[in-house]
């Protein structure tokens, strides 16, 4: 398994869409898992990959705490768009399912 890993930001306010920030790690697991097919080494990997992530926030000299991050992909990182389009993958069917015709683009959904 990975170590902790800590990220601070430079500032409260976050540049990345917040949608990135609403992954939850058990349902993109079962995801990869069920509709992916993606097992054993591989799956245990994005397990680690997601798991033991610490953030905090730092302002000049000053740094808050370190929170455990329980949602949300990797920012700033290859695989952390790549995770959201898995995570988000059934969405289209979902919701054509209800008779509506979405437009997606990125983290963006239209209905």
């Amino acid at each position: 398994m990975l170590s902790m890993t800590a990220t601070c930001l430079s500032s409260p306010c976050s540049t990345y869409p917040q949608s990135f920030d609403t992954v939850d790690h058990e349902i993109l697991l079962t995801r990869l898992k069920v509709s992916f097919g993606i097992r054993g080494a591989a799956l245990d990997w994005f397990q680690s990959y997601l798991s033991n992530r610490v953030e905090c926030v730092r302002r000049g000299s000053a740094r808050s705490t370190q929170k455990i991050v329980r949602f949300g992909v990797p920012q700033g990182s290859v695989l952390g768009p790549l995770l959201f389009i898995l995570y988000t993958a059934g969405l289209i069917d979902l919701i054509e399912g209800y008779g509506l015709h979405p437009h997606l683009y990125a983290d963006d959904t239209q209905i």
